[in-house]
């Protein structure tokens, strides 16, 4: 079984891969997607799943939502052209997950680039991007950075400030033309030298 993580706002696809299933000419005819809390045993798709399509020899499927630290149990069953059943399950879990680190000292200013090169799909582009910022010691709102800048697939976060011997963590949203939403968590550390 496969694994992917995402966090609550992000909404991107993912795809069920049935070429090394099939035979040259065999496509996907039907498919069947399920999605299921795995806490609860509840089904979650109209939570989860945004929208499915068969692209055939794949099953597109956009995830979206979750709640903070839940697990979703999502089974894709197709039948092919020539009859044929398969299936593919995937585990989804839903975290925030903090991709990264910096060190910097109190009065340091600076810009750092978070790429989503890996995560657009082809001829996709970042159309906006927003930035989150907590202080992690007491989970309030921080203000370290301002307006973030794009130069797809890049987005450039500009921080500056803190207080000496906090942690803070980043929040990088980027949205792109399509639509999609990814996320990537970045831990600053504050530390005068």
């Amino acid at each position: 079984m496969d694994n992917i993580t995402k966090s609550p706002i992000e909404k991107f696809p993912i795809y069920f891969n049935f070429s090394n299933d099939m035979i040259p000419g065999e496509t996907i005819s039907t498919k069947a997607l399920s999605c299921v809390n795995s806490a609860t045993g509840v089904t979650s798709k109209t939570t989860i799943v945004d929208s499915e399509a068969i692209v055939s020899p794949d099953v597109k499927v956009v995830i979206k939502a979750g709640t903070e630290d839940d697990e979703h149990s999502i089974q894709c069953v197709v039948v092919t052209s020539n009859g044929n059943t398969y299936q593919r399950d995937l585990l989804l879990r839903i975290q925030s997950v903090v991709d990264d680190s910096f060190t910097k000292q109190p009065d340091d200013a600076f810009l750092f680039d978070v790429d989503y090169t890996r995560r657009l799909e082809a001829g996709d582009t970042v159309a906006s991007a927003a930035i989150s910022a907590i202080m992690e010691s007491d989970g309030s709102a921080a203000s370290v950075t301002s307006t973030p800048s794009i130069v797809t697939p890049k987005v450039s976060v500009p921080v500056y400030g803190g207080v000496d011997g906090e942690t803070y963590r980043l929040g990088i949203r980027g949205t792109t033309a399509a639509g999609d939403v990814y996320e990537k968590f970045i831990r600053m550390n504050v530390q005068e030298v």
